[in-house]
This record gives C-alpha cells, sequence and structure tokens, in this order.
C-alpha cells in the first residue's frame, strides 16, 4: 500500500483524520469516546503535544493539534494504537479498526487554523446530528464557550485570543464566528496543495522548499514525483492537449461548451506544481482572473468526488506526465 507523504518538523500544525475500517464505527458507545480521550490526554502529556480543537463522529475524527517536537508520526501511531488494542478487547474482534494510516494535512496556522476550528466544530451539524455545535458532547465546541471545564490538554486560549480581551466576550464572538457559517460552509481543505499542505502562497513555496525539494522522498510516496519535479505549465498543456486531441489554444476558451481539457489543465497546474494563480491565470494570456482560476480548480475538485470518467482521465493524464521524469 502506498504510504501518504508525511512533513514533520518542530512546532509544525495540522489537520489530522482518520476513519474506521470500511467506513464502520469506532466509537460505539460512551465509554469508547472517553477512551480515545483518555489516550489523547497521554500522548500530550508523553509527545508535549497542543491540542486546539477535536471532534469525534461515530466512524470517524478530526483533530488539529500542533507539535513543538518533530513527532507527529510516532505520536499518532501510540493515539490509534493504544485504541485499537483497547476497542478490540473490549469489543471480543481482531484486525484493523483504522482505515490505513492517519491523514494529516500541514496547515498555516497563520491563516487556516481559525477557519479550521470552526470546520472541525461544526461537523456534526453538517451530519444533522445536532443543531447547536456545542450540544454534541465529543467536540471541543462546548470548552471554547464556557459550557464545559476545558481540560489540561486542550488549548482554546491561543483561538479566543483573537475575538477580545474580556474572556466571555471571547467565548461569545467565538460563538457567533462558528455560527456566521452553520450553514453552507464551503471546506476549507478544498486548495490543499499535493494531499498534504494547506497554506497561502507563501507558506506552501517556503515548506516545498525547505522540507520537500531538498529531500530523497521514496517514489513510493503518492504524488512525490509532482512534488519533486514541479512541472513546468507547457509540460502539463502539451500532455493535456495530447490527451484530448486538442489545441492548446483551446485550454484559453472560456466559452467553449465542452472543454474538459481547460479544467483538467487548472487542476493539474494548481494541485501539483508550484505555479501560483497568477502563474496560471498569464498562461492564459489574462483571459481568466486569478479568483476564476481558483473557482474552476474548486469546481473540478468537486466533481471529480462525482465523476468516474473525469477521475479517470486525470489520473492517465498525471501517469503521462510523471511517468517521463
Amino acid at each position: 500500500m502506498s504510504r501518504p507523504l508525511r512533513i514533520e518538523y518542530n512546532n509544525a500544525v495540522y489537520h489530522i483524520t482518520a476513519r474506521g475500517n470500511e467506513k464502520k464505527d469506532i466509537f460505539l458507545d460512551e465509554r469508547d469516546f472517553e477512551k480515545f480521550l483518555y489516550y489523547l490526554d497521554v500522548v500530550y502529556e508523553r509527545y508535549n503535544i497542543i491540542v486546539y480543537s477535536f471532534v469525534l463522529m461515530n466512524n470517524h475524527y478530526h483533530i488539529l493539534l500542533e507539535t513543538p517536537y518533530a513527532n507527529l508520526s510516532r505520536m499518532m501511531r501510540d493515539l490509534n494504537g493504544h485504541y485499537t488494542i483497547y476497542f478490540n478487547k473490549r469489543h471480543k474482534r481482531y484486525g484493523h479498526l483504522f482505515q490505513g494510516r492517519f491523514k494529516s494535512i500541514l496547515v498555516d496556522k497563520d491563516n487556516y487554523l481559525l477557519e479550521l476550528s470552526r470546520y472541525i466544530h461544526l461537523n456534526p451539524v453538517r451530519a444533522c446530528i445536532i443543531t447547536k455545535p456545542e450540544d454534541y458532547d465529543y467536540s471541543s465546541m462546548s470548552y471554547y464557550i464556557g459550557k464545559s471545564k476545558v481540560p489540561s490538554w486542550l488549548d482554546v486560549d491561543f483561538v479566543l485570543e483573537q475575538f477580545g480581551n474580556n474572556f466571555q466576550e471571547k467565548r461569545n464572538a467565538y460563538r457567533k464566528f462558528v455560527y456566521e457559517r452553520s450553514e453552507g460552509l464551503d471546506s476549507p481543505l478544498r486548495n490543499i496543495y499535493a494531499q498534504c499542505i494547506l497554506g497561502s502562497e507563501g507558506f506552501i513555496r517556503k515548506i516545498v522548499d525547505k522540507y520537500v525539494r531538498k529531500k530523497n522522498i521514496s517514489t513510493h510516496v503518492p504524488r512525490s514525483k509532482k512534488i519533486r519535479y514541479c512541472k513546468d505549465l507547457n509540460d502539463i498543456a502539451r500532455v493535456v492537449t495530447k490527451y484530448y486531441g486538442i489545441d492548446k489554444r483551446m485550454l484559453s476558451k472560456r466559452k467553449v461548451r465542452f472543454n474538459k481539457g481547460r479544467k483538467v489543465f487548472v487542476y493539474i497546474a494548481r494541485r501539483f506544481t508550484d505555479n501560483n494563480l497568477k502563474k496560471i491565470k498569464s498562461f492564459f494570456d489574462n483571459s481568466i482572473t486569478e479568483v476564476a482560476v481558483s473557482k474552476l480548480f474548486s469546481r473540478t475538485q468537486e466533481e471529480l468526488a462525482q465523476n468516474t470518467d473525469l477521475r479517470k482521465d486525470v489520473e492517465r493524464i498525471e501517469k503521462m506526465l510523471f511517468d517521463t521524469v
């Protein structure tokens, strides 16, 4: 099985998710939820992590955390490993509890931590379990608004400090901030770079230059070639136009009714290269705005989740592009 790319360094912030094997439940009752939080406390003490927010759903969980020391993989191995042993023993089962390894997204703390905190706390609302996020027993929302006493392993201060000076005012302001997007919230994870980094153009460039390009990353890591070799926009255009049998000029045609080439080009260029919105816009001779590039990427990403044919096209084009390095 391919192993996901892990970028670890001191004071890195991550959005962590893990799902039940075959999408089965990993929490069956209150005791399971509480036991997982107990193990979260254990790894907090052992690895000196900082937990900013979390939500435990029936078949998956989200945790937003920081590692002052570069120990994410060891910490998560302990957390998921100990919980799996407990769960299997208690429920008289064997084998894997989680679906593969956990997923970690390296996060630009200054630009995305606050938005991700809201996204995590709204998980039970989006799942139609409750209507008020603070009413869900197994998330950090109730601690943020003062409904429950904050445990020692949870840091709510960093986020709340961004909402004023008075403690109660901070809590009220944060609650209002979360409720503002309780309906129709777009996932802040939609613009992840190379499936492992979420941040501004500057943050992505810094991480790639400092921690990725100079590393000898195994080619067995998904998309490691795409990060290490950073194809030129002309290379992408050449492969896309060859695949669809179209002229390069077609990529710049906005009013073409059926233009898979254009959306696939933008998707690959945005997701798997260092080219920012401005550079992609310039490739189209400025016939498209940076905002339009971003929206086209987001729409294509959403379509890929539903459109099997388009997904196969992207996979084949990626193979054509990166098998030549």
